[in-house]
C-alpha cells in the first residue's frame, strides 16, 4: 500500500500563485478569512455577497468566512455545507 504525504501549505501556495494572488504562507494557520475571500474572488470573478470590507473583529472575518461557504453551497455547488461553519477559535 502507498501513503503519499501531500504538503497542504504547498498547496495552498500554488493555488494563490495560479489565482494571482501576491501572498505565499509558511503555515495553515496563515489561511485567514483575507486568503477564502481572495480565492473567491479570484476564482469565481465577484464580490462576495454580504461580505464586510472592513472586519474590525474576529466575528467579522467569521462572517466574511461564512459568506464564502454560503455562496459556494448554494450559488455554486447546490449542496450543503453546513457541516463547515466560517467560526474558528484559538
Amino acid at each position: 500500500m502507498f501513503y503519499f504525504l501531500i504538503d497542504w501549505v504547498d498547496v495552498a501556495n500554488d493555488l494563490l500563485r495560479s489565482c494571482h494572488i501576491n501572498q505565499h504562507i509558511k503555515h495553515l494557520s496563515e489561511c485567514g478569512a483575507d486568503v477564502f475571500v481572495c480565492l473567491y474572488e479570484s476564482i469565481l470573478g465577484e464580490k462576495v455577497p454580504d461580505f464586510i470590507a472592513t472586519p474590525r473583529s474576529q466575528e467579522d472575518d467569521a462572517h466574511n468566512v461564512q459568506a464564502v461557504i454560503d455562496s459556494l453551497a448554494l450559488d455554486y455547488l447546490q449542496v450543503s455545507l453546513s457541516h463547515i461553519t466560517g467560526k474558528y477559535s484559538f
